[in-house]
């Protein structure tokens, strides 16, 4: 047999034989191709090595472990590969400090579950957004797995990790790690008597801020051992409740709304009291640029007051035309614009440029769409969205598309009857999605397909 195999090799290397020589094989076998001859006893053997060319039990228990190895580790093994698979986006994944310690706990609250992290310093660029209609899909609620018991007044996205922050007067402050899909809870904080107003990020973060209606408030320290801890109300403090505040975007302030027309600033650092500044009317509302140079303070005589945080100065302030009552104020991204909101639901968008040299700017558009009170704007990140919802009736929300300050008339969907009262909301780092937290405690999600980053 050996010498039959080296013969025919031999016999195809020197071209003496082609596809129309005939070999005569064993036994009562037709003839065959001299190269499917050579193949076949390549694979199966030529005879005499059949038994020793099959494959070993110890060769099958290493390629069965090396299997087992690769599924424990997480690597993914797929079947078949389909020319028309979705892709999917893979985002840069850092994991943060805070993630470990969530893991490692053992209590009812939290989960093992490892969490997705990327960068978005740098936004992805866009291509224009259309004003004719906005793609989007309603995706599982953002706090399925633990819905708030109460109605749910703060929905805010973590600025580095895919984490989904809600707090209502149930007392609970919720983690999610968000993935439009399960959306599983990693982390929740029962605070005894206090309801939750307001919760935000600080410290890139690092930490989170949360308001109730005492006179102090407290910080969750996710990176540190020290958990939840009370700051003591300061006395002479002119407050009704630390329930309002915004966090500066450069890391220095927390700004509190208080009575009279103060603004109390906190140190995000030391959360000590820097300073307070006090405008000539109730303020309702207050932003920070992207820079957190300039704070943007709104009031109820409808007035917008400009502060320079590095020597907090008032340094301009401007009239918002024909506004009775202000209740909110937004600043975009890229500092193009300025937004206000009145009482009347009556929002007025202005160019940041004109608004900041005369004391009555003419505004660039007036939107209508709303028609009860305005309580709360926001831009995305890239300055393409502004939304605008009100809480005083239901399924109050309006997208308005920039630069062409056109309403888009497909969202809210007609028939989505689960958005009831809008108390929250807030768009993820990369405008992948964004929350909307009701008045029956859920989280509505919904993902802007125009941006292909979260």
């Amino acid at each position: 047999m050996l010498r039959r195999r080296q013969f025919l090799q031999s016999q195809v290397e020197h071209n003496q034989l082609t596809s129309e020589t005939p070999i005569q094989p064993l036994g009562d076998i037709d003839y065959k191709d001299a190269r499917e001859v050579l193949l076949e006893e390549e694979v199966l053997g030529d005879g005499d090595n059949v038994i020793e060319a099959l494959p070993s039990s110890e060769e099958k228990d290493k390629k069965r472990k090396r299997r087992k190895r690769k599924l424990s580790q997480g690597e993914e093994v797929k079947k078949w590969e389909d020319s028309d698979d979705e892709q999917v986006v893979e985002f840069e994944t850092a994991k943060p400090n805070w993630a470990e310690k969530f893991e490692d706990e053992k209590s009812d609250d939290s989960d093992e579950e490892i969490l997705k992290a990327h960068s978005h310093r740098n936004l992805e660029a866009s291509v224009t957004l259309p004003s004719s209609a906005l793609e989007f899909k309603r995706v599982t609620d953002g706090n399925k797995e633990d819905p708030s018991k109460a109605s749910l007044r703060s929905v805010e996205f973590h600025p580095s990790a895919t984490v989904l922050l809600t707090g209502g007067p149930d007392q609970t402050v919720r983690l999610f790690a968000v993935d439009g899909n399960k959306n599983r809870k990693i982390h929740s904080m029962f605070i005894e008597k206090n309801p939750v107003f307001c919760t935000h990020f600080s410290r890139g973060g690092s930490e989170i801020i949360i308001g109730s209606k005492r006179k102090s408030f407290l910080v969750f320290d996710m990176e540190g051992n020290s958990g939840v801890t009370y700051r003591p109300k300061i006395k002479g403090l002119e407050v009704k409740g630390m329930s309002k505040f915004v966090v500066s975007p450069d890391g220095r302030f927390i700004a509190f709304l208080g009575k009279f027309g103060y603004i109390h600033l906190f140190s995000q650092t030391s959360k000590e009291l820097i300073d307070s500044v006090k405008m000539n009317e109730e303020v309702s509302s207050v932003c920070f640029s992207s820079n957190g140079k300039y704070m943007y303070s709104f009031g109820s005589e409808g007035r917008v007051y400009v502060w320079d945080m590095d020597t907090r100065d008032c340094v301009h302030h401007f009239s918002d035309e024909g506004c009775i009552n202000g209740v909110t104020v937004a600043a975009s991204p890229d500092n193009n614009y300025l937004v206000c909101g009145s009482k009347s639901g009556i929002v007025t968008i202005y160019d940041r440029e004109t608004a900041m040299s005369t004391r009555h700017p003419k505004p660039l558009k007036h939107i209508k769409n709303l028609t009860t009170k305005c309580t709360g704007a926001l831009f995305n990140p890239q300055s393409e969205l502004l939304a605008l919802r009100s809480k005083d009736t239901e399924k109050a929300i309006r997208l308005v598309h920039f630069p062409s300050l056109t309403v888009l008339p497909n969202f809210p969907e007609q028939f989505d009857n689960d958005i009831h009262t809008l108390l929250s909301m807030d768009f993820s780092p990369s405008s992948g999605y964004l929350a909307l937290g009701n008045n029956k405690g859920r989280c509505l999600l919904y993902r802007l397909q125009h941006y292909t980053k979260y």
